[in-house]
């Protein structure tokens, strides 16, 4: 019996040593300062609906009554947070969060214009087109292989991630994080599905990215190499991608910053205009928002810009 009671004496010692030694641990890796604020409209106004995103952490916080909103246990660093709303143009801005504390950060959104167009608006909306985009039109008309949103199916998803546009017409691909935080987009597809049984760290084939006419990510232009095995080696083989290996992150953007997307599932689908000459498993096209000039009221005016790939 006295054993006994020793030994239970023991086992709670050892367990409240190990408690003590590992939840400060746990406290400071989570962090342990607070992130406030409030999220009103030009006015000064709470805005009912409105929301706190940190994309990085995939947390959310909705505003209370007044239009205040408040985060526990942000981690320490540089974060980025987004204020949205329902029918306002969000906004995101970068913080630095320290290792213990209350820090503010406010917001004021601007009504969304798609919001209060009225019909008249949308009717003409088509021949109101920015320039630039009267080739992505033509694209979409001829519906050869690629999904498209224009300005109209885009404004739907004003105030909310692209990522969630990017959804409805993205088929075949994956959305994930990778171990930095960032967004990427990967096809489900190999660019060598005959090697993926054999090699050991195959990589996702990444989806090209363009913006305005410009690349900004084409993480397919690096080589694959085998690496050399030892005599005594099983037979899988081991490879190691070289090049420049990027996948571009989208986590921070907003569908309230663009008007149009293309989105081409594999390379015989793709313009040629948007062809790198590397691999690709799918070609995604943004077209950002910008203001009409005066002399793109018209539909079918020359323009002294050059033509964007097709």
């Amino acid at each position: 019996m006295m054993v006994s009671v020793l030994r239970r004496a023991v086992a709670l010692r050892t367990v409240s040593a190990f408690l003590g030694f590992v939840l400060p641990g746990i406290a400071a890796a989570q962090g342990s300062a607070t992130l406030t604020g409030r999220i009103v409209d030009t006015a000064g106004a709470p805005i009912p609906g409105a929301s706190l995103r940190v994309p990085q952490l995939e947390r959310s916080v909705a505003v209370d009554s007044t239009g205040h909103f408040r985060l526990d246990s942000l981690p320490t660093g540089r974060l980025t947070v987004v204020g949205e709303a329902p029918g306002f143009a969000g906004k995101r801005a970068d913080v630095t969060v320290p290792a213990s504390g209350t820090i503010e950060q406010a917001f004021s959104l601007v009504p969304n214009a798609h919001v209060l167009a009225n019909v008249e608006v949308r009717a003409r909306a088509r021949k109101q087109l920015p320039l630039r985009l009267h080739e992505f039109e033509q694209r979409r008309n001829r519906a050869a292989g690629g999904r498209f949103l224009g300005p109209d199916e885009v404004a739907r998803f004003d105030g909310r991630p692209l990522m969630d546009a990017l959804k409805s017409v993205m088929v075949g691909v994956r959305f994930q994080r990778n171990v930095q935080g960032e967004m990427n987009i990967v096809s489900q597809r190999s660019l060598n599905p005959a090697s993926i049984r054999q090699s050991s760290n195959i990589k996702p084939c990444g989806i090209q990215i363009w913006q305005d006419g410009a690349l900004l990510s084409d993480p397919n232009q690096s080589i694959e190499i085998t690496l050399p095995q030892p005599s005594n080696a099983s037979r899988s083989v081991s490879t190691q991608r070289i090049g420049a290996d990027h996948d571009y992150d989208i986590s921070n953007l907003l569908a309230n910053d663009y008007m149009a997307v293309e989105y081409y599932s594999d390379l015989a689908s793709t313009p040629p205009g948007f062809r790198t000459g590397t691999p690709s498993c799918g070609t995604l096209v943004l077209w950002t928002r910008m203001p009409l000039l005066p002399s793109e009221s018209q539909a079918g005016e020359p323009s002294s810009s050059p033509p964007t790939p097709q």
